[in-house]
């Protein structure tokens, strides 16, 4: 083989790796443009290799409250029905170990990836082939109360292999927020 033949062979083997490598990419449906409705039923949104859970809620409560609930670790499965257990300390960079009613023998353990005190908070957990990342947003509203959104987006190359094995999450979402809303406005 010459120069000019491996060079091609090469080049052929980076397209099609390339487009190999595309067709995995994860691409959410246009709906995620959306604003998450307050109120609502969670919602899921299903795209390529790609989903999308979420639910907003309006809490008579400060962001400072519903943030010490989101933060305190040890003390979430005194109010959140959903969860069994979170060993480890909720701040940025730190990883914590979560165990959910949804599926109790399993262990998820998640790393804190963003921590805005009082508005944002992130954990996730995998990596390319499969990768959950929950995304907490409080907003403060000039009444003192404060607009809460979750969402969980799944992605990841084996999602086509793994997204009929996982279980409907929209049921606990609607049950996390409506407990996140009882505990904050309990105080």
């Amino acid at each position: 083989m010459n120069r000019s033949s491996g060079f091609r062979c090469l080049a052929t083997a980076a397209v099609a790796l390339g487009l190999t490598l595309s067709a995995c990419a994860s691409t959410p449906p246009p709906e995620t443009s959306q604003p998450v409705a307050l109120g609502d039923p969670a919602l899921l949104l299903d795209g390529e290799r790609y989903l999308e859970y979420r639910v907003g809620v309006h809490v008579e409560a400060t962001p400072q409250v519903v943030w010490g609930l989101l933060t305190d670790a040890p003390r979430y499965p005194e109010w959140n029905s959903t969860v069994i257990s979170i060993d480890g300390t909720i701040a940025e960079g730190e990883e914590i170990a979560l165990k959910a009613k949804i599926d109790p023998k399993r262990t998820f353990d998640l790393t804190v990836s963003t921590f805005e005190p009082n508005a944002r908070l992130v954990w996730q957990d995998g990596g390319k082939a499969f990768k959950g990342v929950r995304t907490f947003v409080l907003t403060a509203r000039d009444d003192g109360t404060t607009e809460v959104t979750m969402a969980e987006v799944l992605t990841g190359s084996m999602m086509g292999m793994i997204e009929g094995k996982l279980p409907d999450f929209r049921p606990s979402f609607d049950a996390f927020a409506a407990d996140l809303k009882r505990a904050a406005e309990a105080g």
